[in-house]
């Protein structure tokens, strides 16, 4: 065979194994991906974790729940980066009341829950919980404000968003229209649970002063709503039957937000 000829064959030769390659790390890829998990095979059971806890608070509580959304990155193996989710709802109490209503909860959640509690921190114990592939946490974040958090294992973010309504902004806009302001944007989150559904419409306002809340709407307070202190934060929370009503001051105190949410 020519010199040339000899060129060429080895130049075929590294095409055919450069294509063979290419096809078997594709069929690895297609492989690894099918056998990682996906948050979109565990995004049920977080958002049925997330409402079976706010059920189990009763109304012990005010309460506001939120998207399953990425946490954080997680290593799923070579070149393979995914994301642990979570979903979560925020629980407001009176100070001094949240060990009490954790142990409310812990009693009172369905008997499918692995429940344990874990040491006390700041005289609180938190509750730790399993459902499936799905992980469940109460604990205390301030004085009489729990977070609730349902956390998926490390999974591949190929989760479809759910479809989305116009959220019903009425009452949440009649509450900033009290301090004065309206509503730059609005959202809703909405939970299945046995009875029902639980949502919580959540508004940010148009720019505004956000000083001294819980004086100025007092007056907006229902009668008869169970009206939960907040000690020295700029907020304001009740619970008038199944709906909460959170009231507070942006991160950054350049607007107002408020969260409306009706329960089970």
């Amino acid at each position: 065979m020519s010199p040339v000829g000899k060129r060429v064959l080895i130049g075929v030769g590294i095409v055919v194994v450069v294509a063979a390659l290419v096809a078997a790390t594709a069929a690895w890829w297609r492989w690894d991906t099918q056998r990682q998990p996906r948050v979109e095979d565990v995004a049920a059971d977080m958002n049925t974790a997330v409402a079976d806890a706010v059920v189990a608070a009763g109304s012990e509580a005010a309460a506001a729940v939120s998207a399953v959304v990425a946490a954080a990155e997680c290593d799923l193996g070579p070149l393979r980066t995914g994301n642990v989710f979570t979903g979560k709802a925020d629980l407001y109490t009176d100070p001094g009341a949240e060990d009490s209503l954790i142990t409310t909860i812990e009693q009172n959640l369905p008997d499918r829950y692995a429940v344990r509690r874990g040491p006390a921190v700041a005289g609180v114990r938190p509750l730790h919980a399993d459902l499936g592939a799905v992980s469940l946490s109460v604990r205390r974040l301030s004085p009489g404000w729990l977070a609730v958090t349902a956390r998926s294992r490390c999974s591949l973010a190929e989760m479809t968003p759910a479809a989305s309504t116009a959220p019903d902004a009425g009452t949440v806009t009649g509450l900033l229209a009290t301090l004065g302001t309206r509503p730059a944007r609005v959202t809703e989150q909405r939970l299945h649970c046995a009875a029902g559904d639980i949502v919580t419409v959540s508004a940010v306002s148009e720019p505004t002063g956000a000083d001294g809340l819980r004086d100025r709407l007092t007056a907006a307070v229902p009668a008869g709503a169970r009206r939960f202190a907040a000690r020295d934060s700029n907020r304001i929370t009740y619970r008038d039957g199944s709906a909460s009503v959170v009231i507070a001051a942006s991160d950054d105190g350049a607007a107002i937000t408020v969260q409306h949410t009706t329960t089970c």
